[in-house]
């Protein structure tokens, strides 16, 4: 069965499906907030770009005077130092605008990285337990780490979209003003920089796509790998490991190397353009203030100079707006993809607020398909009364843990109705309904942070008597006590410092403050000591009682004890009763017990029972756990 699940979920990529430029109108939107800031950065960055133009006058103004002064044969030492003094204070003008029209550009696109980071996770929260199974979690940090970065690439190709022009136009218009024959040798070289630029910005976009896929590979790579470090040490796979992520480190160099060979062949290559247009232009006016020809003068040509290098650098960035926007686009694309993913698990338009409930619990002929045609429950139909205590047995992929996830509704079933004390979970909200049940999973995942909190993860209003009071039921206020810190130790990612047990036993205590209605324990202490397993069996006795409780049971004692068990074999439901009127019918639940229990349970009389029940004679046996 979890083969089907897995063949049906599959590893799907998070590409982009929208397309560069929708995906960039898309991002327009989220600029709008901002139009305040682009605006003053817009008016900066134009008496920027026209002070660039314009300070090759003062040039010419200098040089003018020295010439004046030589000719004159006048030393006006004055003169020359109003000049240069004008021209510090240009500069300086100068490079205030810069730096306060770049910072608040700045400020611009980490504010869109914020929004965009703070809403994808927020999506994220929202999506249903489907979607992360169909993709790998390195593929969605990716998408925050890397993607939401790269879109700030659209703020800098609106800033060159701003300078560019006013450099390279008006730039080319200053030309023809102080020389028109001069201007149209440097024009010669504008044709092959437009098709420079138009090939480059084709090639620009498939190596940023390629370099967001890679980057995508290999940082899932990275935390599947550090996820399971436990695994891949106690298997020795080290060297394995680290030749897949070299693999997968190649291809970020290789796709990275041809994205840079892109930038770094336009770029050079136009500024290849503008020193044969500056060569030529050099070239000819030194011919005509040497034959004397026209006005032109050395102090003309060297305005004229600066003003081609302004008109250079603008073209440059026109080539950079093309880099900038696909990078953008194809970041802005993979984002945007992922916010369009939606839950197939929604409240209705008129969603109905759970209030306290009793518990019963019905499935009246449920199916459910992870994928159309791969069916993993047919037909099932049962019910648990308030207070019961219901076991799913079954071989592993006959689908209990699917049952239990469709009653907090982490999946939706396709067929059939689930109802809550009468009520269809699916006109419910799913926050009440949630609140209505607790979960105990097999693996149980602690956060990083303190004791506390994890304890109180889902009820951070719990006072801190109540935080205790629970670590007391779970049986774990023993070896909180012994620490340095108490409740305030911290207990490192996913709580590698407690044990197996002590994890347990605080995921038991969260559920126990939560105080739910309806309990759904994955129960596994097979791995665990005897003193560790029999404090755990102790505290689900208390946890259990009187709740409604599904249990996915794996131990014979919380089998013989439940009030009823339920068996599960390829998705359908074959059995009901309890654990000796099962035994009786030598039907498939008599034939799992008798293959499935091997292993000695020597400890087992030393354990409390999940349930102290009066166990029938025939129920003993002695034999360890059913999957």
């Amino acid at each position: 069965m979890r083969q089907q699940r897995l063949k049906a979920l599959g590893d799907v990529p998070l590409r982009g499906e929208l397309g560069g430029r929708e995906a960039l109108f898309r991002l327009a939107r989220y600029l709008v907030p901002l139009w305040r800031h682009l605006l003053v950065g817009l008016i900066l960055a134009i008496v920027w770009s026209s002070i660039n133009l314009g300070y090759g006058v003062l040039a010419e103004m200098f040089f003018k005077e020295i010439r004046h002064q030589v000719t004159a044969g006048t030393h006006d030492v004055g003169r020359l130092n109003l000049w240069a003094a004008l021209g510090v204070a240009v500069f300086l003008v100068r490079g205030v605008l810069y730096f306060l029209y770049n910072f608040i550009w700045s400020y611009s696109a980490q504010r869109l990285s914020q929004r965009l980071r703070d809403e994808v996770f927020a999506h994220l929260q929202n999506l249903p337990i489907s979607f992360f199974d169909h993709r790998r979690t390195g593929q969605i940090l990716s998408s925050i780490s890397n993607d939401i970065p790269a879109v700030n690439a659209v703020l800098a190709a609106v800033q060159d979209a701003i300078t560019a022009p006013i450099l390279f136009v008006g730039g080319v218009i200053l030309l023809f003003i102080l020389n028109w024959k001069l201007a149209l040798v440097s024009c010669l070289c504008l044709p092959p920089t437009a098709w420079i630029i138009v090939r480059a910005s084709a090639r620009a976009r498939t190596c940023s796509a390629r370099v967001q896929e890679s980057l995508a590979d290999i940082t899932g790579h990275a935390d599947e790998t550090l996820s399971g470090i436990r695994v891949v040490k106690a298997f020795g796979a080290e060297d394995y490991e680290k030749g897949r992520f070299d693999r997968h480190s190649r291809d970020v160099f290789r796709s990275i190397l041809r994205a840079l060979r892109v930038r770094l062949v336009m770029v050079p290559t136009v500024e290849m353009l503008g020193a044969i247009a500056l060569i030529g232009v050099l070239w000819i006016g030194g011919l005509q203030i040497i034959r004397g020809e026209g006005q032109l003068t050395v102090e003309r040509l060297i305005f004229f100079i600066l003003v081609l290098r302004q008109v250079a650098d603008g073209a440059k960035n026109l080539g950079g707006i093309s880099v900038n926007l696909s990078t953008a686009g194809v970041a802005a694309d993979r984002v945007f993809t992922l916010l369009a993913a939606r839950s197939d698990v929604q409240d209705p338009p008129e969603a109905i607020e759970l209030t306290r409930v009793a518990g019963r619990v019905q499935f009246d002929r449920v199916g459910f398909a992870y994928s159309p045609g791969i069916p993993v429950l047919a037909d099932i139909s049962f019910t648990m009364e308030p207070g019961e205590v219901v076991a799913l047995v079954g071989p592993t992929g006959s689908g209990k843990t699917t049952i239990a996830a469709l009653i907090p509704r982490f999946y939706e079933a396709t067929e059939g109705v689930i109802r809550v004390d009468g009520t269809d979970i699916r006109h419910c909200t799913l926050r009440s309904l949630r609140r209505q049940i607790g979960v105990v999973p097999q693996d149980n995942l602690l956060f990083s942070g303190t004791l506390r909190d994890n304890i109180a993860y889902g009820s951070p209003d719990a006072a801190a008597a109540e935080i205790e009071r629970a670590a007391r039921m779970a049986n774990a206020w023993e070896f909180i006590e012994r620490l340095p810190e108490g409740l305030n130790t911290m207990i490192g990612e996913r709580g590698t410092r407690l044990s197996g047990g002590q994890r347990q036993r605080i995921a038991i205590a969260r559920a126990i403050l939560r105080d739910p209605r309806i309990l759904i324990l994955d129960e596994a202490t097979s791995s665990l000591d005897a003193h560790s397993e029999a404090l755990i069996q102790d505290a689900l006795q208390k946890l259990v009682r009187d709740r409604t409780t599904l249990v996915i049971a794996h131990r014979r004692s919380t089998i013989r004890n439940a009030d009823r068990l339920l068996v599960i074999r390829d998705g359908h439901l074959v059995e009901t009763g309890t654990h000796t009127e099962l035994l009786g019918r030598n039907g498939v639940y008599a034939e799992l017990y008798s293959t499935q229990f091997r292993a000695p349970e020597p400890t087992q009389r030393a354990l409390d029972p999940l349930l102290h029940r009066e166990e029938a004679p025939e129920a003993v046996d002695n034999r360890e756990q059913l999957v």
